[in-house]
């Protein structure tokens, strides 16, 4: 059974939740708070596998009380549930918290907000993993940016010009949506320097994903060298992802999927662009491993964190509310070989291409490296014919981006 803390200082909301949640009783431990003083109470006595909270409560808000409950209890899911009117603020100003709803919540959007943050607690099983995505400050909440057009987004009246305005105003978040416009993957003969046409082309999903990357990135105050290591490494995943698009374009994939693979393989890589900024000495020993002892470098990250970047990026991005299947596909882009799926779609597609991509940089650095790939995987699909193909649009990709990058 899982034990659930509601916070909030009204009573009748308290009550109202008792009323509709009570069908989630075999399964959820629930107990409610009317203060942030008496949530801190309980949880002394008790752990807590999820706190919601309200926002704006006398003495102590909600924002300082997850900040609390984030040292004493690390492990919990903290979600903020807000009133429409304060709801900019709360995304503005809330650091603890790692999702966001919106009173009036529908019954079956908390219920599912909080039965995936439960799920996804087992990708990180272990306590002391937990502990590390939990001890990084800059994993408490995605960056502004990403959270203005999430909460644009979800406007059904927003326009186009709105959108734009808010992808505008970041600097380092326009270079990278007009790159990944003039990118192999549009195919188009005229560059692309209108915001607001780049904007239409690369659609929501991939929009949000940049701006996620592009805010960690931002939050890096480490030296130069390292710097450019963090910039290669979102180059290096946008590559991913439109590798994987195309890929997934040349085996017929439906349309709609087609179009959700770039966001989804450029966030495959988001656990080690946040490693790289939050724990730089330990991944250099990792890289060091990695090419000491030709490992692939998720090994290396689990014998380093107990955990690697698939595990660490999947957890964050169920936090941040991401759909299942992106989470899915983060979480086993290493090994499609372990879900139950048979047949070739978008984790396939992702997987080779992550490696393609590798493979490729080290080629033209002189490098030969060995391919990670699982022929019998491919094999099991149907596709080890196919490996030489995907292999020429990964270079073709790589080529795009070096004349895009220099």
């Amino acid at each position: 059974m899982h034990n659930i803390l509601f916070v909030d200082d009204d009573e009748n909301i308290l009550n109202g939740l008792r009323r509709r949640l009570r069908g989630m009783r075999p399964d959820w431990h629930m107990v409610f708070a009317t203060s942030a003083a008496a949530a801190i109470e309980l949880a002394s006595h008790e752990e807590f596998d999820v706190v919601v909270s309200d926002m704006r409560m006398p003495g102590m808000d909600g924002a300082t009380l997850l900040s609390t409950l984030q040292k004493s209890h690390p492990h919990a899911t903290r979600i903020i549930l807000s009133g429409f009117a304060e709801e900019e603020a709360v995304l503005r100003t809330v650091g603890p918290a790692h999702q966001y709803l919106a009173k009036p919540c529908e019954d079956d959007v908390l219920i599912e907000t909080i039965e995936n943050a439960l799920d996804l607690r087992g990708l990180l099983s272990r306590p002391e993993l937990r502990s590390l995505v939990a001890s990084i400050d800059t994993l408490s909440s995605p960056p502004d940016t990403y959270l203005r057009l999430v909460k644009a987004l979800e406007d059904p009246k927003i326009s186009q010009e709105q959108i734009t305005q808010i992808v505008s105003s970041d600097i380092a978040l326009t270079a990278e949506v007009l790159k990944l416009t003039n990118s192999a993957y549009f195919a188009i003969a005229q560059k692309i320097s209108s915001v607001s046409h780049a904007v239409r082309m690369i659609g929501t999903e991939t929009l949000k994903a940049l701006a996620l990357f592009v805010g960690i990135f931002r939050g890096f105050d480490g030296p130069k060298s390292e710097a450019d290591n963090l910039l290669r490494l979102c180059h290096r995943s946008q590559q991913i992802g439109v590798t994987a698009a195309l890929i997934a374009e040349y085996e017929k994939l439906p349309r709609a999927i087609c179009q959700a693979v770039p966001s989804t393989g450029m966030l495959s890589h988001v656990g080690s662009l946040i490693l790289y900024a939050n724990r730089n000495k330990e991944m250099t020993k990792v890289i060091a491993r990695v090419e000491k002892d030709h490992i692939p470098i998720e090994q290396a990250e689990i014998e380093q964190f107990g955990a690697g970047h698939p595990e660490i990026g999947a957890y964050l991005l169920g936090l941040w509310g991401f759909p299942a299947p992106v989470v899915q596909a983060v979480a086993y882009h290493h090994r499609p070989m372990d879900t139950p799926h048979r047949e070739m779609n978008v984790l396939t597609a992702i997987y080779v291409a992550q490696d393609l991509t590798r493979q490729v940089a080290a080629n033209e650095t002189g490098k030969k490296v060995e391919s990670h790939i699982d022929m019998d995987y491919l094999a099991g699909i149907g596709k080890a014919d196919q490996l030489d193909e995907w292999h020429k649009i990964a270079r073709v990709v790589a080529d795009k981006y070096k004349t895009l990058t220099q």
